[in-house]
């Protein structure tokens, strides 16, 4: 029954009810999903976030999306580095794919093995073309990133 603006739950119709429900198990799910880690958290569940958020932070740089990828950063990187210049300096490369290899955490940081594949331009007389630059395409080249853990997550360390 409706009074006001105020529903009751007695004679709430059924779908409404079935919100309520889907609402609390959407919740649930999302609580168990953003569970903070401390120093004392198992290895494997530090290796496991540390190798998803790495993965979703490449996608957002090859995916050309900077300012997801720079959520990504630790709050320290972020009070040194502007997303303007991370965007400024993401941007240079043409990412096209990138996969963890490896992962190790210790304490509260961890090591992500990388492998980047990428085209680049490559400053080289090209007399045939009429230009300075040539671009290169499809280097793999290995990488390692560190990663810190602070207020209950896990965050990319920008090597300055």
């Amino acid at each position: 029954m409706m009074q006001g603006c105020k529903w009751s739950a007695r004679r709430a119709p059924a779908g409404m009810l079935e919100m309520r429900h889907l609402a609390v198990a959407v919740l649930a799910v999302m609580t168990a999903a953003c569970a903070t880690l401390g120093p004392d958290s198992p290895t494997e569940e530090k290796v496991k976030v540390v190798t998803v958020r790495a993965t979703a932070r490449w996608n957002a740089i090859i995916g050309k999306d900077f300012a997801a990828a720079y959520e990504y950063m630790s709050p320290a990187t972020r009070a040194t580095v502007t997303a303007a210049g991370f965007k400024t300096v993401a941007s240079r490369i043409a990412y096209r794919e990138a996969k963890v290899t490896g992962a190790t955490c210790e304490g509260t940081t961890c090591r992500v093995k990388l492998m980047l594949t990428y085209d680049a331009p490559t400053p080289m007389p090209t007399p045939l073309q009429g230009k300075n630059t040539i671009m290169m395409r499809g280097i793999h080249t290995p990488l390692e990133e560190n990663w810190v853990l602070d207020q209950g997550q896990l965050w990319y360390v920008w090597p300055i």
